[in-house]
């Protein structure tokens, strides 16, 4: 079992206070740095605008700043050098490890949003990892109750963002060529395919359907699948005049009011639950 127990995570965006919360509750001892001091309070976790006292003695680093290289390769550089004998993690799955930070105890330790509903945790080695580090990530992760999900080298995108907009570049390819709408794609898939591999995975799903019979629909299907390379006209389109979904009142499904944004987050955080619950009866 690892002995991680003290922990610092670098940034409280989208990420970094959630999972503060999540490795609080799970028993550690966590630090959350932020730049600039502000009301933020998390429980059971220590808030300080002081970078060497986040890192003093911790174990375990996670940076969850901005998704951009140069703050990101500083920060990291910082981490390295004041907690010298921790493990120092980024969030990025799109940024190249090798670009932020190259150190035997430098990996990536990502976490999907919204990091208390999802449990899976990616976890990819940089050129220079020790594989002795990602082994620690890995009983670490499984200590926290979550997935780890372990890549053998880094892929833009990691594994889930790879999956995911693969299913997104086919799911657009059908809305833009007429045969269905937005509304029928998300039903297909909340109703569908969603049910399913909260089950069972992809991998599963072919050996229990039959590879003789996977086969004989990949061979006809896949020649058949969108291939576009660049994101749809009309995603631009969007993002340009404002309507970036729910935080902006307007998106892909109309109008995002108060109720209509916290009636979906409520279903999401429900289904979830259940979900999670459903799997931690299974023998």
């Amino acid at each position: 079992m690892t002995d991680v127990r003290r922990v610092a995570v670098l940034g409280a965006g989208t990420i970094g206070a959630v999972l503060a919360q999540v490795l609080a509750e799970a028993g550690c001892d966590v630090r959350l740095w932020v730049r600039t001091a502000r009301a933020l309070q998390v429980p059971g976790v220590r808030v300080t605008t002081v970078l060497a006292e986040a890192l003093d003695g911790v174990q375990l680093v996670s940076e969850a700043i901005t998704e951009q290289a140069a703050p990101k390769r500083e920060l990291l550089a910082q981490a390295l050098e004041l907690a010298p004998d921790a493990i120092v993690t980024t969030q990025t799955s799109a940024l190249s490890l090798d670009d932020l930070a190259c150190a035997p105890r430098f990996a990536g330790w990502h976490w999907s949003n919204p990091p208390d509903l999802m449990d899976v945790v990616e976890i990819c080695p940089g050129a220079g990892t020790d594989p002795a580090v990602i082994d620690e990530l890995v009983a670490f992760t499984v200590w926290l109750g979550k997935a780890p999900a372990v890549l053998r080298w880094p892929v833009p995108g990691y594994l889930l963002n790879r999956l995911q907009y693969a299913l997104m570049r086919e799911a657009w390819n059908l809305v833009e060529s007429g045969v269905c709408d937005f509304a029928d794609v998300d039903r297909a898939v909340t109703h569908g395919l969603g049910l399913r591999w909260a089950a069972i995975g992809p991998f599963e799903v072919q050996d229990v359907a039959g590879l003789d019979v996977h086969l004989a629909v990949a061979s006809s299907l896949m020649p058949e699948l969108g291939g576009a390379r660049e994101p749809p006209e009309q995603l631009r389109e969007l993002v340009a005049r404002g309507d970036r979904g729910l935080a902006a009142g307007s998106g892909l499904l109309g109008t995002w009011d108060g109720a209509r944004a916290a009636e979906v987050l409520a279903r999401r955080e429900r289904v979830m639950r259940a979900v999670q619950a459903a799997r931690a009866t299974d023998p």
